[in-house]
């Protein structure tokens, strides 16, 4: 269906490009460990970019039959948009991803319903108290991308995930959570998840105090995303662009710990943001974006580059309705060599955090967080005590990322971010007393 309108267009526009989408998703729901509902949806979308008279028009439909309005309407826009400062990419051999395993697609509704039920009666059997949510996602998606220069793309991917949140009502309400991607077609670990919830219940019946003040805080691989934010920010070249990132003119500077080596990398296998090629056809690559501690640079699209003077870095992200821009996929730190039970014992009092809620009245671009603390357990004198409830942290990430005092040896698969947990020598901690 893209050859068809790229060819439609080509012959009345200098340049363009078609981005297809095809994504079947189906869920299957468990709240109050009971079976809620399930859901399928089939979307098809085709996104249409032009370059008529050195301008950029754009125009998107889900309806097949109207692909020459959808032409027309592209062309037209192009009258009202940004100058084109830029060529669309040529053809190139795209590396080999892995983002498509057979058998994720045998998991099918009555499989992932079999599954939730499993986890839940372990659950129950463990801690019946525990009110547990669950959310399978199972969502098959065929990218395709084409332009008048040659350029015909496309590929598979499947994600398959399962999102746990549970609830302890104990002194007060208090959520644990847990996530599982599948997508490389991997058995369901039920005893692993199980225990790890479990775990994680069992820590915070017991409730703990602490007082205001400057602590130690491990955070863990699920909170640390809401940390990272600022940072993801502050490396998109759409804010270069607009002269707002804290980063500009800091390339090849260290910025944060040596301890921290952040990538996007779209070639991780199974990522569930992973690809062989960005949304404009240029190859997959991945970006190192601090190399220990060092700002290595932004990542750019097509348009940013140009505005920019630069070429892009393969970051372009679009849907079938919406134009390209920079984007991220696969976020990893590489892992360092701590041992979190280690970390831990040479704590005389701190926080271990499992998750963050919320962004407060952060400044993200300048790098100012304030985040709740929605899942944490006091540490002292090298033990867990009890959860800890009515409990802040703030602080500037740029600060804060050089105060890195270990990082974890493994790494802990979040579909699109892949991160150890991470030890700060001190936070500012905010706890109503």
């Amino acid at each position: 269906m893209r050859l068809e309108l790229l060819e439609l267009a080509a012959s009345r526009v200098e340049q363009a490009d078609v981005y297809e989408s095809e994504v079947d998703l189906t869920e299957v729901v468990f709240r109050q460990g009971k079976f809620f509902a399930q859901e399928t949806k089939l979307t098809h979308g085709l996104g249409l970019r032009v370059i008529k008279n050195g301008r950029v028009g754009f125009a998107a439909s889900t309806n097949p039959q109207r692909l020459e309005e959808q032409v027309r309407a592209a062309i037209d826009a192009a009258a009202f948009g940004q100058t084109a400062r830029f060529d669309l990419p040529g053809p190139a051999e795209p590396p080999a991803v892995q983002t498509f395993d057979n058998r994720t697609l045998l998991v099918n509704i009555q499989k992932m319903r079999e599954w939730g039920g499993d986890l839940i009666e372990a659950l129950n059997s463990r801690m019946p108290e525990l009110k547990v949510d669950l959310n399978f996602s199972r969502c098959y998606r065929e990218i395709g991308v084409a332009n008048t220069r040659g350029v015909d793309l496309s590929f598979e991917r499947v994600e398959l995930e399962l999102s746990v949140a549970g609830l302890l009502v104990q002194d007060g309400i208090f959520w644990v959570y847990d996530y599982v991607n599948l997508s490389g077609g991997q058995g369901f670990p039920l005893e692993q998840v199980a225990e790890r919830v479990v775990n994680l219940a069992r820590l915070g019946k017991q409730k703990a105090t602490l007082k205001s003040g400057d602590y130690p805080v491990v955070v863990m691989p699920f909170a640390l995303p809401q940390l990272l934010l600022p940072l993801l920010i502050a490396v998109n070249g759409k804010n270069r662009q607009k002269g707002t990132s804290p980063l500009i003119n800091r390339e090849n500077q260290p910025v944060l710990s040596p301890k921290i080596t952040l990538a996007d990398n779209r070639l991780r296998p199974f990522g569930t943001a992973s690809e062989p090629f960005d949304g404009e056809g240029l190859p997959a690559v991945r970006n190192v974006l601090f190399e220990r501690g060092i700002f290595k640079g932004f990542v750019y699209d097509l348009a940013t580059a140009a505005a920019c003077g630069t070429n892009s870095t393969g970051s372009a992200v679009r849907s079938y309705s919406s134009l390209p821009v920079p984007g991220l996929s696969n976020i990893e730190i590489e892992p360092g060599t701590a041992e979190l039970e280690e970390v831990i014992k040479d704590i005389p009092a701190g926080i271990l955090v499992y998750g963050f809620l919320g962004g407060g009245m952060s400044n993200l671009l300048a790098g100012e967080v304030a985040l709740n603390v929605s899942c944490g357990y006091k540490i002292e004198k090298g033990n867990i005590t009890g959860r800890l409830k009515d409990v802040s942290v703030a602080g500037n990430v740029y600060d804060l990322f050089q105060r890195v005092e270990a990082v974890g040896a493994a790494q802990r698969d979040l579909g699109d971010y892949y991160l150890p947990f991470i030890k700060f020598s001190s936070f500012r901690v905010a706890c109503r007393e």
